[in-house]
């Protein structure tokens, strides 16, 4: 994915510095936050964008790269938009948002185009419901900027979009996505937290969702519950539970973002990973096989 060969990977994850153009597409592409953006807090971007979206005819959301740059909220390189970035803004701003990307075909970081025209593409392929309709705009000419005014009825509908965003719990984390959240010391990545608040939040006509951006894991019964899978798992996915007098081992799909690493590090090959979730509650924890007070009599 590093196009400028910034990244080397041996028993350690190494940034070449001097190499990075910061095009942010090894932080999009990363399943766990192993790279991430510092001080960069994407739900100030959503909650800015909110802000004025019916104060101007579209929001506008661009790069700081270039300073005369047309845009409502900037960021760094837009490389950072993966496919869990454009489906959040494309829920939280049902009215609508225009990318621009006018300046993006002259700028050292160009190949990020491709990649980001792809994820949208990916996107809309998968017929998601979503309400907002999300433009990348190359050509300046379809370019809907314009600058926010305050006026008496713009206060107010500041104010409204502001208690929105607080009742969709952007600030405020409510029970359930806190609870997914972690597991001991262990920490869900980023962009599989997007997708839990737009499944809290849609709360219906979601199978797509659950469908393409969600995992189960199945164990066999050649699993002897040595529960090392659930050391390995970076994210909590897979955690030990009482099971009666022993234990089990128990998944929550909410918390998985098809790593692999549970069934690489199994050493009976026991798991497998599916992409899509087809239970009744992905935030809920599912046992996946036998106790270990009933292993000895072989019964499920």
């Amino acid at each position: 994915m590093c196009r400028p060969g910034a990244i080397s990977i041996d028993e350690d994850v190494h940034i070449i510095s001097e190499n990075c153009s910061e095009c942010m597409l090894c932080v999009s592409a990363c399943p766990s936050d192993c790279i991430d953006m510092q001080s960069f807090d994407f739900y100030s971007v959503l909650a800015r964008l909110r802000r004025i979206k019916n104060l101007v005819p579209v929001p506008v959301l661009g790069c700081n790269i270039k300073s005369d740059m047309q845009a409502h909220v900037k960021t760094p390189c837009l490389g950072f938009l993966s496919e869990e970035h454009i489906l959040s803004l494309s829920v939280f701003l049902d009215t609508g948002l225009h990318i621009n990307m006018t300046e993006c075909g002259r700028c050292k970081n160009s190949f990020i185009v491709d990649v980001i025209e792809e994820r949208a593409k990916n996107v809309k392929a998968k017929n998601l419901n979503l309400p907002g309709n999300i433009s990348l705009i190359n050509d300046k000419k379809n370019l809907g900027y314009g600058d926010a005014g305050y006026d008496r009825r713009g206060f107010f509908s500041t104010v409204k979009n502001l208690t929105f965003l607080q009742a969709a719990e952007f600030f405020e984390r409510d029970d359930t996505v806190r609870a997914s959240q972690s597991y001991s010391d262990k920490k869900i990545p980023a962009k599989r937290e997007f997708l839990n608040r737009i499944l809290a939040y849609k709360k219906s006509n979601n199978s797509g969702l659950l469908e393409n951006y969600y995992f189960t894991v199945h164990a066999s019964e050649d699993c002897d519950n040595c529960f090392a899978c659930v050391g390995m798992c970076p994210s909590g996915a897979l955690k030990i539970e009482a099971a009666g007098e022993g234990r089990k081992l128990s998944f929550s799909s909410a918390l998985c973002n098809g790593c692999s690493l549970c069934r690489n590090f199994c050493f009976r090959g026991a798991l497998r990973i599916e992409k899509g979730f087809s239970g009744v509650n992905p935030f809920e924890y599912v046992s996946l096989h036998i106790s270990t007070n009933d292993r000895s009599t072989g019964e499920y």
